[in-house]
């Protein structure tokens, strides 16, 4: 006769087991993410898990933080530097770590760096990968020369999103990492000490990378430039949607809102540049500052629906000798520059459905330039499947075909 009842059991042990086994095995894998606080008012012995229990130090807030997490940084100016390399402080694919100005309130972060040419206020060099930086202020009134925030080689994955960075003694942000996103952030009033080359800073300085987001954003009064790409290697860029205005106030440079400028073994490759309004960079003493200048060693650029507007030099300058290759330059009004709308000096390059005579810009003088209803701008663009909202994300085409420049009116 068999004995079920010691089937039944060995039966019911091992589901359990296997259930204990199961838990302790997975139970990471589906762990919730977590939200910690940090406050002035806070202290570092507190959970850090609720509004009323926060942190106090952001080291001390740093510390628990795993892939999904988030970190909220209550108002106020800090002083202390947000360290992410002490703890090794990471996300992963698909679990970005969030760290981030509370909701409705102002952060600054104002570090003063004690080492020149040291981390700056955000310390994440190394591999540190999958992060998202997200509304607060980085104000580098109290740094020292050529410190700013460096964005290593070894970074990779960063979100930097609605973000103020001004009075930083470097450029405003220095991007030399794979899968960097810059969106919607204001970056303006660096500080150029000397104003000579080495001093000369911009808004963004684009190094090497891969994959890179420029978007949305606000680029203006940064001594050397808007954007600077160079040397490379740097592949699929993308810059869009953003207002790059009134760079450039150096004698010593030669960047007014963007330059895109590689070598011989460090090419610029597959840029697209599109629907931003670049206008007014340079001034009567600054260097040369045109609105967009594709210069040495670049390759395969796209340059669709810009708006580019009283820039001290060219609008738009194409190649400084035949190593800048294949060009696309479509949909793009240029004008009133003070050198020239246009000129090329590349190889290869396609020019067409561009506007360099009088668009009627509602009014240039007060920086609004959508379109009047009698533009030769209006509807004369080519139908761009790449370009389907304007500067301010509004459909694209309205009409037949698509509109000239960074504005869709008609």
């Amino acid at each position: 006769m068999v004995d079920r009842s010691n089937s039944f059991l060995r039966t019911f042990l091992f589901s359990v087991c296997a259930i204990i086994f199961s838990t302790t095995l997975l139970g990471p894998l589906v762990a919730q993410a977590a939200t910690y606080y940090v406050s002035l008012s806070g202290k570092d012995s507190n959970a850090g898990t609720s509004t009323g229990t926060p942190f106090r130090t952001l080291l001390r807030a740093v510390q628990p933080l795993r892939p999904g997490d988030t970190l909220y940084i209550r108002g106020g100016i800090w002083t202390e530097q947000l360290d992410l390399m002490k703890y090794n402080t990471s996300g992963t694919s698909g679990k970005y770590i969030k760290i981030a100005g509370y909701p409705g309130e102002s952060v600054t972060i104002r570090y003063a760096e004690p080492v020149k040419g040291g981390y700056g206020p955000i310390k994440a060099r190394g591999t540190k990968g999958y992060l998202i930086f997200e509304n607060f202020k980085l104000d580098g009134i109290n740094m020292p020369n050529q410190t700013g925030w460096q964005i290593d080689k070894y970074n990779h994955h960063f979100v930097l999103r609605n973000l103020e960075i001004k009075n930083v003694r470097s450029s405003g942000v220095y991007i030399a990492g794979n899968d960097i996103q810059v969106i919607n952030c204001t970056i303006h009033d660096q500080i150029s000490p000397s104003g000579v080359p080495g001093e000369r800073y911009y808004g963004i300085y684009f190094h090497n990378g891969s994959n890179g987001l420029l978007q949305g954003n606000k680029i203006y009064n940064n001594p050397g430039g808007g954007i600077q790409a160079y040397p490379g290697p740097i592949s699929n860029l993308t810059i869009r949607n953003n207002a790059i205005y009134n760079n450039n106030k150096l004698a010593s440079s030669s960047v007014g809102g963007i330059i895109m400028q590689g070598g011989s073994s460090s090419i610029i490759s597959s840029t697209k540049i599109f629907n931003n309004l670049i206008y007014k960079n340079g001034t009567s003493s600054s260097g040369s500052a045109s609105g967009i200048r594709i210069s040495t060693y670049v390759r395969d650029t796209k340059i669709w629906n810009n708006t580019v507007y009283g820039n001290k030099t060219y609008g738009l300058q194409i190649g400084d000798n035949t190593t800048t290759t294949n060009t696309v330059v479509q949909n793009n009004i240029s004008y009133g520059n003070s050198v020239g709308n246009y000129i090329n000096r590349g190889t290869n390059t396609s020019y067409t459905n561009n506007v360099t005579t009088d668009p009627k810009f509602v009014s240039a003088s007060s920086n609004n330039f959508q379109l009047q209803s009698s533009s030769p701008a209006a509807n004369k663009g080519v139908s761009l499947s790449s370009v389907l909202s304007d500067y301010r994300n509004i459909p694209r085409p309205k009409g037949a075909t698509h509109d000239i420049g960074g504005y869709e009116n008609y």
